[in-house]
């Protein structure tokens, strides 16, 4: 009788770690889902910001892009109180639109 019951203890522990474990990937994508909405939303608004500056700038390489963005982004993230991981986002979000911003260049 006493290998039973902890058989059926060990087994439900077994299964609320399962449960655990599932009720912590949902709430993991969901908090991810909310962020990376929140990353693009905060990349469109950095985008308008920059974009009277960036127009002014002419024929620009890749190097001299991504040294205007750290600095934009500096002055933006101090104005919008963006964490690092945000910081770091936005910027990988912009420096992967340097090709589009290249073939539109004028």
């Amino acid at each position: 009788m006493k290998k039973n019951n902890r058989a059926k203890i060990i087994e439900g522990r077994l299964i609320g770690a399962a449960l655990s474990i599932a009720a912590g990937i949902i709430l993991v994508s969901e908090s991810t889902k909310k962020f990376l909405g929140d990353v693009k939303k905060k990349s469109a608004e950095f985008h308008a910001y920059i974009a009277p500056q960036f127009k002014k700038m002419k024929q620009v390489g890749e190097e001299e892009y991504n040294s205007f963005i750290k600095t934009a982004m500096e002055t933006y993230a101090q104005k919008k109180r963006l964490s690092e991981k945000e910081k770091k986002e936005i910027i990988a979000h912009a420096k992967k639109s340097w090709k589009h911003i290249k073939k539109h260049q004028l």
